[in-house]
Order: structure tokens, then C-alpha cells, then sequence
């Protein structure tokens, strides 16, 4: 009996994070061809060890078991999509063919789906800091920080706290569920007193998303020792950290912020004002050695006040030319507009599903050296 060998061709040599707009797209070299067996072969019985995924010239075809290859290796399959669950159709569907049918997702659920995996997936050698930083007041960083740390603890299912880390007391309190019994002064007064995840959950407020906003209950002033103490209390204790930055980007609670960042995400309002003390603030930063610049993040909140003519279609070149890692759109939400505590649940669908790819871009964009 003749064998016959065919050969599939190999993916597309510059490949994209499904399901995330990066700025920038990546080249490798393409995977070696993989040949499949003869039909009249037995099939493998060949354990899927990480190593055989790891190794590109692996001898059972990987993509004919429907793998596939990105830097670092291959990965198994993805799991079958669940049907559809947006919008009044599939629903329909399902009920007139008495549930004979299931509708596929579309093509935004799909991202959605593939967004909330990456953020649930991210993995990292240690606690993570993420820096929510515009030096112009008002222009969202509070809810900006609440909003995108609930989106992370929602689907992580917690172990990320939200924090105010202005020099002087700030809003981030106002902005939650619930009020803790201390604030964020006591942990950096007395960082030893808070080793443990039960002493610091006497200093936080737990929010419906599952994330801990750590806030100022009282009239204080953060130095640099103060940041870095409270940093290394919550990096014991949170796989993530996001910090709720000030206006004064000279002050020594701000640089030592920046200093141990692993990401910026920058609000800004469509507005003059806003989009240039963002600009401002990058530029300064272009020089940092650990390339916060190129990763960062630009939401650009539509808040339903005041914007200025003909600016949002100058956003994204202006943002490119600062050489930031994305620009993510987030759509007006009246209940975030209320200026009252924020609860996801109250948000509307459009809005979840941009903070949701705010959240993955954010993740996809840390670099932990």
C-alpha cells in the first residue's frame, strides 16, 4: 500500500492577540511544517506534555488535532463556544425551536468572550501595580480606577485592591460600596501591623465585583516612604494593585508611584485641557527605563459634559505620536456620570464590554522584568 503525505501550509507569519486591538503587531518566524500521517497509520498515542507543545518540531501533527502556534510554543485547542447569550434573538430562536437551536455568538460577543479569558489567564512571577495617572483634575481617574480594578477582580474572582495613593487625601472613597472600619493612613503609619490578608481586610471595603478599595478616611500627606510602605503591604497581599494617582506629577508620592509601576492607564476627557496634561505628562515620562511610555494605556472616557469641536477625531494620531502601547474608547454611562458610589451591576451593556477591553489590553500590555 502507497503512503501518501500531505502538508499544511503554516499560520500567517505575523499574528495578532485574538480578540484585543493592539497597537502594534509582532513578525516570528513562521512554525516548521508539520506532516501528517499516512490514513493508514495508527493514531498517536502520544501524551500532550508541555514540553511537546513547547517544541515546534513535535512529530505528531499538532494542527491537525486543531492547535495552534504563537511565540513560545503551541497551544491546545480552544474549549467549544456556549451559545449566544446577547441580544432578544437568540433567545427567540431558542424558545420557537424548542430548544433545538442554539445561535452561535457573534463576532462582539466572541471578542468579549476572548477579553474576559485573557484577563483570567494573565499570569505573572509576582504582584503586579498598575498606575492610574492624568494630571488634570476631573478628568476620571477615580472611577477610572474603580471601574477597571472590578472588572479585573469580577473575572479573576478578587485579589486585586484599589487604592488611593495621592499625596493628599483624595476621592476614591466616595467613588465605592461600603466604608471600611480604618483607611490607607493607618497601613502607612504602621506597615508591620497589616502582614496579614485578615489584619488588612480591617482596612478594606469589599466591593460586589470582589475587588478592596483601600481610600482616605481622614486629612493626611503621602511622601514617598509612605507609597513604597503601603506598596509592599499590598503586594503581600494582592495579585494586583491599582492606584488612584493625584494631580501634582512633581510630588514625591507621585514619583515613587511611577517609580514602581508596571503599567500606566491614563483617563482622559475629550477635552483640550485633559488630552494635553495627558500628552504632557507622557512626554515627561518618555525617558523611563522600563518603557512605561510604549506599554501605556489611554482610555478616553466620554463624560458627558462639555467636549471641545473637532478634537475626538485628533485623538488617536495625537496619542501615536506620543509612541503609548493603545487608545480604548469608553462609551458615556449615566451612572458613572452620577458622581456616586459605582457598582458594575449598574452599568450599562455597551459600557461593560469597553471597560472589559480597557481591562485585557491592560493586562496584555504589563511586562514584568
Amino acid at each position: 500500500m502507497t503512503e501518501t503525505t500531505e502538508t499544511d501550509a503554516p499560520p500567517p507569519t505575523t499574528r495578532r492577540l485574538p480578540g484585543v486591538d493592539r497597537a502594534r503587531a509582532f513578525s516570528e518566524p513562521a512554525p516548521p511544517q508539520v506532516s501528517r500521517p499516512a490514513l493508514s497509520d495508527p493514531a498517536p498515542t502520544e501524551v500532550l506534555t508541555w514540553e511537546r507543545f513547547a517544541d515546534p518540531a513535535a512529530p505528531t501533527d499538532l494542527l491537525a488535532e486543531g492547535c495552534d502556534w504563537i511565540p513560545g510554543g503551541w497551544i491546545p485547542p480552544a474549549p467549544p463556544e456556549q451559545p449566544a447569550e446577547w441580544g432578544r434573538r437568540p433567545a427567540l430562536v431558542k424558545a420557537l425551536s424548542f430548544g433545538l437551536i442554539s445561535p452561535r455568538p457573534g463576532r462582539e460577543e466572541l471578542a468579549h468572550r476572548v477579553n474576559e479569558r485573557l484577563i483570567r489567564s494573565a499570569t505573572w512571577t509576582r504582584s503586579v501595580r498598575i498606575a492610574v495617572c492624568n494630571p488634570k483634575g476631573g478628568s476620571g481617574k477615580s472611577p477610572t480606577a474603580v471601574v477597571l480594578g472590578g472588572v479585573l477582580a469580577r473575572i479573576r474572582g478578587g485579589s486585586v485592591a484599589i487604592w488611593d495613593a495621592a499625596d493628599a487625601a483624595g476621592t476614591l472613597a466616595s467613588r465605592t460600596e461600603g466604608v471600611a472600619a480604618r483607611c490607607i493612613s493607618d497601613v502607612a503609619r504602621d506597615p508591620a501591623g497589616y502582614a496579614l490578608p485578615s489584619t488588612v481586610a480591617m482596612v478594606a471595603s469589599t466591593q460586589s465585583s470582589f475587588a478592596d478599595v483601600l481610600g482616605s478616611l481622614r486629612e493626611r500627606e503621602f511622601d514617598g516612604d509612605d507609597i513604597r510602605r503601603v506598596s509592599e503591604v499590598l503586594d503581600r497581599t494582592y495579585r494586583i494593585s491599582v492606584a488612584d494617582t493625584a494631580n501634582t506629577p512633581h510630588s514625591a508620592a507621585f514619583e515613587a508611584v511611577i517609580e514602581r509601576a508596571d503599567i500606566l492607564v491614563v483617563p482622559t476627557t475629550l477635552t483640550a485641557d485633559s488630552i494635553n496634561k495627558a500628552l504632557a505628562l507622557l512626554r515627561r515620562l518618555q525617558a523611563a527605563p522600563t518603557g512605561l511610555v510604549q506599554r501605556a494605556v489611554v482610555a478616553v472616557l466620554r463624560a458627558g459634559g462639555p467636549e471641545t469641536p473637532g478634537l475626538a477625531a485628533q485623538v488617536p494620531s495625537l496619542f501615536e505620536s506620543a509612541g503609548v502601547g493603545a487608545v480604548v474608547d469608553i462609551p458615556f454611562d449615566r451612572h458613572i456620570a452620577t458622581g456616586t458610589a459605582i457598582t458594575l451591576a449598574s452599568l450599562s451593556h455597551d459600557s461593560v464590554v469597553a471597560w472589559t477591553r480597557l481591562a485585557a489590553v491592560t493586562v496584555d500590555n504589563i511586562l514584568v522584568v
